[in-house]
């Protein structure tokens, strides 16, 4: 009896892992540098949308406009070369 149990609670852990996983197969999210000094890692937004395809295509947009933007408030504000900040996109959900 109790080799039954055993096996019912881990066969119900492996689904449970699989329906989150493929749950989050279509999630992208935005991460930057620390700003002003170009290191280290933090979140920005994440894209839950219907498709992989979309969600990631979006989130490459927007690490181009914050890197544009970026860019542009760096040559208003006369900050120095080395003021610098990186913005990129990774499948799943946030990651420290």
């Amino acid at each position: 009896m109790k080799k039954i149990q055993l096996l019912v609670t881990l066969a119900l852990l492996v689904l449970a892992s699989a329906c989150t996983k493929s749950e989050d197969e279509h999630i992208y999210t935005l991460y930057s540098t620390n700003y002003p000094t170009d290191s280290g890692r933090s979140g920005i937004a994440t894209f839950d949308l219907v498709t992989s395809e979309q969600a990631g295509v979006i989130c490459q947009e927007a690490a181009v406009m914050y890197a544009e933007d970026f860019q542009k408030r760096k040559k208003i504000n006369n900050w120095d070369e080395s003021t610098k900040a990186r913005y990129w996109c990774e499948k799943g959900r946030f990651k420290k």
